[in-house]
């Protein structure tokens, strides 16, 4: 998602310094594994979003977050990049079900715990994702 190995060395030292920072608030492993994430997601689209991007072709995209496409690593990586476009058209928490979800393969109950939200509101979001990129399709 981000433009190279040094933004992405960048925001693994924040995430880092952040979890140094907040050590108190992870117990255990699993809400270790949580928080990385999250924050780990939040960091990358807040970064994102501060930069303009172009529009893309959306249908291999569309194909990935529908669960349609195949998940090698050349797609993966493609997905990833298209999805810079999408930043910002859709709201964060939709965005980051999505990834989660959608691109790092994570089931609803994993989404969930990640984001400290129930299934439903996984469901929710990613449905309403899924309307969002249908209508930047559309108007592509």
């Amino acid at each position: 998602m981000l433009r190279g190995d040094a933004e992405a060395k960048d925001v693994a030292q924040e995430v880092f310094i952040r979890l140094w920072q907040h050590r108190e608030l992870v117990e255990d492993h699993q809400s270790l594994t949580a928080w990385l994430y999250r924050t780990s997601t939040r960091l990358v689209i807040d970064r994102a979003r501060r930069r303009a991007f172009g529009r893309e072709s959306l249908g291999h995209l569309q194909a990935v977050l529908e669960g349609r496409a195949e998940a090698d690593s050349e797609s993966l990586l493609a997905s990833r990049e298209q999805l810079q476009g999408v930043l910002s058209a859709c709201p964060a928490a939709e965005l980051e079900a999505a990834i989660l979800n959608r691109v790092d393969r994570l089931s609803h109950p994993e989404v969930a715990e990640v984001l400290g939200v129930s299934e439903r509101t996984v469901r929710r979001l990613l449905a309403r994702f899924d309307d969002h990129v249908r209508l930047l399709k559309e108007s592509a």
